[in-house]
């Protein structure tokens, strides 16, 4: 009898440990257990959504130093080959005086064969005038007698141009001093370092080219921008093409024209102010 109680006995345990376990299995959210030095699924890394997130825009970045602090001293030729020209600066920091010599490249009637190289004022400095920063970069004025130039300065070149048209300084000797004034081939930065500043200035100008077509859309102006902006890469191989003496000359030009460019929008930017209509369309 006592061994019939104990047989009965044992079948009930084992019968409700199989419920208990059946009813475990049922229970909502209920989970397996974990093997020992396992990880449990709650506790393991979820990829759902994840991966690496893509990188954000490249920052257009700082612009270069001004041409005022590091372009005296230095000799510039024209298109990186001829003539010279030398900007000294003097006076105090807070009051710097800029002067200037320059011996210009030019040629004799209408044979560009006969080449003639005055020196302008006598080779005596000339000092020049400030006109601001109309355009982006600090722009001077050099009267020489015969010639007057606007003068506008990048950290190792600067852009010339003459207002009244080509300077005569005697009667077979005409210079056109207009274009840019840098360094020879051998002066020129390495290209690896040419082509991280063009990438920087092209940031720069289509972040402020992105801007103005934004402020610009409904006024008379936008359309005249579009088409000026437009040509700028045309207008930009056609002056850089004869520049230096080697390929390395056309993409050293093309820098700093770029530079020059996006330095001009960039002050354009900060003179238009934003419209309602621009900040809807930017928001």
């Amino acid at each position: 009898m006592t061994r019939l109680v104990l047989l009965l006995a044992i079948s009930a345990l084992t019968a409700f440990g199989g419920m208990e376990a059946h009813a475990q299995l049922q229970l909502p959210g209920a989970t397996a257990p974990t093997p020992r030095g396992g990880v449990s699924p709650s506790s393991a890394p979820s990829h759902r959504g994840g991966g690496v997130s893509s990188a954000s825009r490249s920052s257009p970045g700082p612009p270069p130093r001004r041409g005022e602090e590091t372009l005296p001293g230095r000799t510039l030729r024209f298109l990186g080959q001829q003539g010279s020209m030398v900007i000294t600066r003097g006076g105090t920091p807070a009051q710097p005086v800029f002067t200037i010599a320059a011996t210009g490249v030019g040629r004799r009637g209408n044979d560009i064969r006969s080449i003639c190289t005055p020196d302008l004022n006598a080779g005596q400095v000339v000092t020049l005038t400030p006109l601001g920063r109309p355009d982006g970069l600090s722009r001077f004025e050099a009267s020489f007698p015969g010639c007057t130039m606007v003068i506008d300065l990048l950290s190792d070149a600067a852009i010339v141009s003459a207002p009244g048209g080509a300077c005569r300084f005697t009667e077979d000797c005409q210079v056109d001093p207009t274009g840019l004034w840098g360094p020879v081939d051998r002066e020129m930065p390495p290209e690896a370092e040419v082509e991280r500043a063009r990438g920087a200035a092209d940031r720069r100008l289509n972040a402020a080219r992105r801007t103005l077509q934004q402020r610009l859309r409904t006024t008379p102006e936008g359309r005249t921008f579009l088409s000026e902006q437009a040509g700028f890469g045309a207008n930009r191989e056609r002056v850089c093409r004869n520049y230096g003496t080697t390929d390395a000359g056309l993409g050293y030009c093309a820098l700093k024209y770029t530079e020059a460019r996006a330095a001009a929008l960039e002050a354009r930017v900060a003179a238009t102010p934003e419209t309602q209509t621009s900040r809807r369309h930017r928001n």
